[in-house]
């Protein structure tokens, strides 16, 4: 396991990781920390290319009478968390796809969408076992299946990406008694899970807590963390030789 303790000091007590709109997780440990298979962190599975499947996201605003999911805040924070990834990604040259591009396949949309759809419901069945015990990922212990080779951009890229995020945000009014008597406080995780695009096996896990940064902003909020936990996996050859800086 790939370690890197982060102090969330206002993350005092669970919350339930939705993964969709009806799968949810527990996270009971607020650390930011990542997992990878030894042929990951060698170098010995040269990254090149990656394929981004639909990323997830739920948000949640705590009001003064309760909690009220955002559905379009979403969908639009979704968007930006995988396109801070990509960015990521991107910046150490490694090329990005979509799961939903069809590339020089023939595949129709209806095919891809099905395809994708058999892939999600697999990770949804496998997420809280890797949650559960992640050190399983060392171990060779996950697997989605051969059937991601059913995806057109898995011919061309060495991974898979999932991005999923889950957030709490707080109106003023609630965040004014949490400051008075205690209570919520805004938060959020990040979940990067990366499979090997030819077999199916998860290779690496990222959970990543945000700094002080505003949830909305996911490159403030995240990034600094993610570029870390990448860099100590030894992703990409800017990060190989950041980790060998000790930066």
């Amino acid at each position: 396991m790939i370690f890197r303790r982060q102090t969330f000091p206002r993350f005092a007590t669970a919350i339930l990781i939705c993964v969709s709109a009806s799968t949810a997780l527990p996270v009971n440990v607020p650390i930011t920390a990542s997992w990878a298979q030894r042929k990951i962190t060698s170098g010995k599975f040269p990254i090149h290319s990656a394929c981004m499947m639909p990323p997830q996201a739920n948000l949640t605003r705590i009001g003064m009478k309760g909690a009220e999911g955002l559905s379009k805040e979403s969908d639009a924070w979704a968007a930006a968390l995988e396109d801070m990834v990509e960015s990521q990604l991107k910046s150490d040259g490694i090329a990005i796809s979509s799961a939903i591009n069809p590339l020089s396949s023939g595949a129709s949309g209806g095919e891809i969408r099905s395809v994708i759809s058999q892939i999600q419901q697999k990770f949804s069945s496998v997420l809280p076992l890797i949650r559960k015990k992640p050190g399983g990922i060392v171990k060779s212990a996950y697997t989605l299946g051969d059937q991601v080779g059913m995806l057109p951009c898995s011919e061309n890229s060495e991974i898979l990406v999932f991005v999923q995020g889950v957030g709490r945000l707080v109106t003023q009014g609630r965040s004014t008694m949490t400051l008075l008597v205690g209570g919520p406080d805004e938060d959020a995780v990040l979940f990067l899970t990366i499979v090997d695009s030819k077999t199916g096996e998860v290779v690496a896990f990222i959970q990543v807590y945000p700094n002080d940064a505003s949830l909305l902003d996911p490159e403030s909020a995240f990034g600094p963390k993610l570029y870390q936990q990448l860099a100590d996996m030894k992703i990409g050859s800017a990060r190989k030789r950041a980790a060998g800086r000790g930066h």
